[in-house]
């Protein structure tokens, strides 16, 4: 006879964000002891990644010398890795070289003052990821322009919730719903229950959700951008998320749910779908067997999109 397993769930602020774990367990002794071994793993990724720690490994790349290679640790190879793969598939609308027009919008949007064509022309110009160089059989990483800076913000939370969702399994834990400030990944399924129920926000508010869920089991699900935080400026809207190729924020407003196998990719491409014309987002989908739902604002009304089986995913 198997021993009762019993729910468990546990939250501390990790990466900026809440961090949420919520799996079935036989004891409270084994849940607390996986449980700390997952908010360890998600320190030890944030010590590498974070473009806010002046002590991580992504931070200290700032100070690297021209044309020198830098070997990393095997996390930052493999996220630097990803990364460059969403790059090229993304038409370079996802670009982790971001960094300096990110620090210029972050500081913008914290002054409310609109920055200027010049300062994002500067800044616009250290933006490209075809001016680093990976070589995997190193597992370094040589910068070829001065100046670059890089951000992970959209994919390192989507590759810690992936990271805690292997570590749960190689701990003989099934059923989990792991979510990293968003980016969620959902294992198996609460006992007698098709899948782990997701709520999607309402575009126009923060903590209001659509009356329809989402039913996912061993999915990734990841929400990108909030169709009324944006800057006005000469009459347009500027969203908070920035085209890497114009070095503005997307002129159109637009709320994008993404379902993908595993968090990483939901991650980059809830924001690459944020910025691509909807033609891109379909082929970006199929790739890789995701699939889109966006809520866009046409003339003061919400309009609705799907890309692949979503509706497959919907439940009351």
């Amino acid at each position: 006879m198997h021993a009762q397993q019993h729910r468990y769930a546990y939250s501390l602020q990790k990466m900026g964000s809440p961090f949420n774990i919520v799996f079935y367990s036989t004891s409270v002794q084994n849940a607390d002891s996986v449980a700390n071994e997952c908010f360890k793993l998600v320190d030890s990724i944030n010590s590498i990644c974070s473009d806010y720690d002046t002590c991580s490994e992504l931070y200290k790349l700032r100070r690297y010398e021209l044309g020198k290679s830098i070997k990393v640790s095997p996390i930052l190879f493999e996220l630097l890795i990803a990364a460059r793969q969403a790059y090229k598939d993304s038409y370079g609308s996802f670009d982790i070289t971001i960094g300096p027009l990110s620090l210029l919008w972050r500081s913008a949007r914290k002054s409310h003052i609109f920055p200027s064509h010049g300062a994002i022309d500067s800044a616009k110009l250290l933006v490209d990821f075809r001016n680093i160089y990976l070589d995997p059989t190193s597992q370094s990483i040589t910068f070829l322009k001065p100046g670059i800076q890089l951000d992970m913000g959209g994919i390192a939370k989507g590759y810690a919730a992936d990271k805690v969702a292997a570590l749960l399994k190689f701990n003989g834990i099934t059923n989990a719903l792991v979510d990293a400030g968003g980016d969620m990944m959902a294992m198996g399924s609460p006992p007698q229950k098709m899948g782990w129920r997701i709520g999607i926000n309402v575009p126009e508010q923060q903590e209001a959700l659509l009356d329809a869920k989402l039913l996912l089991t061993n999915k990734a699900v990841a929400t990108s951008g909030d169709a009324f935080q944006y800057m006005l400026h000469d009459g347009k809207k500027y969203g908070h998320i920035i085209d890497a190729r114009t070095g503005y924020g997307v002129t159109f407003q637009r709320n994008v749910t993404v379902v993908s196998p595993n968090a990483t990719t939901a991650d980059w491409l809830a924001t690459a779908c944020s910025i691509l014309p909807l033609k891109q987002v379909k082929i970006l989908a199929k790739k890789y067997k995701s699939e889109v739902f966006i809520t866009r604002l046409q003339n003061g009304r919400i309009r609705k999109i799907n890309f692949g089986n979503f509706d497959a995913y919907w439940t009351q």
